[in-house]
């Protein structure tokens, strides 16, 4: 159950505890005056007041009793509960009686009331009407009803007791009265408190369970999570709470694997700039000393110089590119382009030579097929994946087979060779900067080892996905799927 919900039932109690407790009072004081009744006891006017509101009590049940039901009231625990020596109740209808009890000898009493004309009066008007009177401790009460075409006039009349007193049954009342009150008062008090125990309670557990996350949080300790019985208002607080520490401690074994990555990464660019360095350096010590001291020996310096300068430059324009995918779509921006298109221009400009280092090209591609990508990422993919087929071959000549095609709401880029292929245990690692399997290792002048990885974060950079598998009998399938263009 919600809070909210709680709190709602608690007012709604609050306000409907008062009338059960009335409707409470109510019931017990009739039922107490009917087992009263019952028990033989009669009750007396000991005063006006009390004899205009017995006449009241009196005159509202025969006047109901009439209207809704057809037995009789001879038997009624309201009249029986009066002094039946001291009170008198007659009913007429229509001049006849129907009703009669108590002292028959007030009957003269009813008949002086007629003398006065007091009915004659009421009769005359025609309208409903009352008539009271106390005279000397006698009390009289009259009151003209029609009723379903019927004239009803009923008298009540009762003698003041002389030695006779109901003090003890009223106090007896009173005393009756005080205990409900008090016990009404201590009822509700105790319901409040349980009441508000409850909601608070329903408040201050979850909120002493978020203190304690956000201190262990406080402590460093990122693997806390909470607990919650039950769906309200804190639920999602605590959820949420519990999704924050995950992702900070995911964001942080991410932080300190980035950190590993990149002292890797630092001490891979070291080597790999210091290998072609110490080379060139090496080959310049050569001419200086005049170690090549034939024309041919100094073209051959010169040469392996020109060779180490273009693969340092390389490795700097690749770790340049690296740098600009870092910075995502604010150096490298993304836009509408026909991947088919792409692809076929560009392996067709680069065509005459990857053919002379021994690539054979087969290109399968129907249509136009649209994305949001970047001209560059898309040109550095293909010339990075075809590369490495053609410098990792295992014969003089590779078959290479680039395939586009539409998939459901994608677009697939398929590169394919039937070259070496590469170790089951180096796949998930070949994405990797500066990460090189043992073939490779051998050959640390073909490439930089990030060709790769730059493949890998320019697809994700354009929202694609990439995967690498080994062909059978042999060769290695890269396979790119990126999202189609969305048409408004």
């Amino acid at each position: 159950m919600t809070i909210k919900r709680s709190l709602i039932l608690s007012h709604v109690s609050m306000c409907i505890l008062p009338f059960l407790m009335t409707f409470f009072v109510l019931v017990s004081s009739f039922s107490g005056l009917y087992l009263y009744a019952k028990s033989g006891n009669h009750v007396m006017a000991e005063s006006g007041f009390q004899f205009q509101a017995m006449s009241q009590v009196v005159r509202a049940l025969i006047f109901h009793h009439i209207r809704h039901s057809k037995e009789g009231l001879e038997d009624h625990w309201v009249l029986d509960i009066l002094d039946p020596i001291q009170s008198y109740v007659v009913l007429y209808r229509d001049g006849e009686v129907t009703l009669q009890y108590g002292n028959d000898r007030y009957q003269q009493m009813v008949e002086d009331l007629k003398q006065q004309k007091v009915q004659q009066e009421l009769d005359e008007g025609e309208v409903n009407g009352t008539y009271s009177e106390t005279r000397m401790g006698q009390y009289s009460f009259m009151e003209r009803n029609r009723i379903a075409g019927h004239v009803y006039h009923l008298y009540m009349l009762s003698h003041k007791p002389v030695n006779r007193s109901d003090a003890a049954i009223e106090a007896a009342f009173r005393a009756s009265n005080r205990f409900i009150v008090i016990s009404l008062v201590i009822f509700i008090g105790l319901v409040s408190y349980g009441l508000s125990r409850f909601i608070v309670r329903r408040i201050l557990v979850p909120l002493q369970e978020l203190e304690r996350g956000a201190h262990e949080v406080q402590q460093g300790n990122l693997s806390v999570r909470l607990s919650h019985e039950g769906k309200d208002e804190f639920t999602p607080a605590l959820s949420a709470f519990n999704l924050m520490t995950e992702k900070l401690s995911a964001s942080l074994r991410e932080r300190e694997e980035d950190e590993a990555r990149r002292k890797e990464l630092i001490a891979s660019i070291s080597h790999d700039i210091r290998t072609p360095l110490t080379a060139i350096r090496a080959y310049i010590e050569g001419l200086l000393d005049h170690v090549a001291d034939t024309p041919e020996k100094e073209e051959h310096y010169l040469r392996v110089i020109e060779k180490k300068s273009e693969v340092l430059g390389r490795l700097i324009d690749q770790l340049q590119l690296l740098t600009k995918m870092d910075l995502g779509e604010k150096a490298l921006t993304l836009v509408p382009l026909d991947l088919s298109r792409l692809v076929t221009n560009f392996i067709d400009e680069n065509r005459l030579l990857w053919e002379k280092q021994g690539a054979d090209f087969r290109i399968e591609s129907k249509g136009a097929h649209r994305m949001v990508g970047n001209t560059l990422l898309v040109e550095r993919i293909l010339e990075n994946l075809i590369t490495n087929s053609i410098r990792y071959k295992k014969e003089e000549t590779v078959r290479i087979t680039v395939t586009v095609e539409a998939v459901a709401h994608e677009i697939h880029l398929s590169i394919a060779d039937n070259g070496s292929g590469v170790p089951e245990e180096a796949l998930a690692r070949l994405t990797e900067a500066f990460y090189r399997t043992d073939l490779a290792r051998s050959h640390t002048d073909k490439g930089s080892g990030l060709g790769l990885a730059i493949v890998k974060r320019a697809v994700t950079l354009m929202h694609g996905t990439l995967s690498v598998a080994n062909r059978t009998p042999h060769g290695l399938l890269v396979q790119i799927s990126f999202p189609k263009e969305e048409r408004s």
